[in-house]
């Protein structure tokens, strides 16, 4: 873990740029899979957004950016796995529980590990969340 920490802490200021070129050369042009529901109407962004962060949620930086997402966020578990939920401009909510990049990089660009884990996005979103199928 510690060669991962050091990889991480010289990959970290460069990675989100050498991602965004990787989009826009064509590598992620789709919503990933996951679909949990949608944002209620009482809510907004910044709402979601700070009850996340009260959560433990921070932004997720070195993602993909998802077409139409306006929000990004992770929350690390047991320094191996993460929990990400993404907002899209209609209201859309995604979420899944994957390897965190910092530790198992290779394996979280394959989403070796990529689980919707649907019951834990519905509880931690309580009433900010109006339900739906993908």
């Amino acid at each position: 873990m510690e060669k991962m920490r050091l990889f991480w802490s010289l990959a970290y200021p460069v990675w989100p740029k050498i991602i965004r070129g990787w989009e826009k050369l064509g590598f992620h042009k789709f919503r990933q899979r996951f679909l949990i529901g949608h944002l209620n109407a009482n809510f907004n962004k910044e709402n979601l957004e700070k009850m996340l962060y009260e959560q433990g949620f921070e932004n997720a930086i070195i993602a993909w950016c998802d077409p139409g997402e306006v929000l990004s966020m992770r929350k690390i578990n047991d320094e191996i796995y993460q929990y990400h939920i993404r907002l899209f401009i209609d209201g859309e909510i995604r979420a899944h529980y994957e390897y965190s990049p910092e530790a198992k990089p290779i394996d979280h660009i394959r989403e070796t590990f990529f689980k919707p884990e649907t019951e834990f996005f519905k509880d931690l979103l309580g009433g900010y969340l109006i339900s739906g199928k993908e």
